[in-house]
């Protein structure tokens, strides 16, 4: 690239950050609905947008409708959020005893008490994942204590994001069903 030419598309996304980065911020807002716990996340897809915007400089020096394209990038990089952050969690279960008892403290104080009476948390965790196989607990510890995605994971065992998926289901499966025998007993 000519260095005049540098010059003018540095100035050219200068002036595009300068005068589109807190619409876009505030728009990423909206799409999250403001809800607090998501200010990062809406920071993230911000600034993403604007680092896609840099690498399709050229492109947008001589686009018709360079508003729209940052709008629609921000609106893609905020939906495919959504929908790893929904993927995740879908398939997320966590046998640390604080979650544990987290979701104790909802519960009616009666059914705490019953519970309590019969189950040792720490023995239970234990019991569990003592039950999986070697592979099943590797991709748990991955998973779920190291918060490795679905891409990182499929990468890691060489195979597609959908049987990598297909596998996290089928060990949350077990894992529930290990908890259902272990409390019929």
């Amino acid at each position: 690239m000519w260095p005049w030419n540098r010059l003018k598309d540095e100035t050219f996304y200068e002036d595009l950050c300068y005068k589109y980065y807190e619409r876009i911020y505030l728009y990423c807002l909206r799409r999250v609905k403001g809800q607090e716990e998501l200010l990062d996340l809406v920071e993230e897809c911000t600034q993403n947008t604007f680092l896609e915007a840099r690498k399709q400089l050229a492109k947008l020096v001589n686009h018709p409708n360079v508003e729209g394209w940052l709008y629609t990038t921000a609106r893609n990089l905020v939906n495919n959020s959504f929908r790893s952050m929904y993927t995740k969690n879908k398939y997320e279960i966590s046998m640390d005893n604080d979650h544990i008892l987290e979701a104790w403290a909802r519960m009616d104080n009666e059914l705490e008490e019953l519970f309590n009476g019969t189950a040792d948390l720490d023995k239970l965790c234990e019991e569990i994942l003592e039950g999986l196989q070697a592979d099943e607990y590797e991709l748990y510890r991955d998973y779920f204590k190291n918060n490795m995605s679905v891409s990182e994971l499929a990468g890691k065992h060489e195979i597609s994001a959908t049987a990598m998926t297909t596998r996290i289901y089928r060990l949350k499966k077990k894992i529930k069903k290990s908890v259902r025998i272990h409390f019929e007993k």
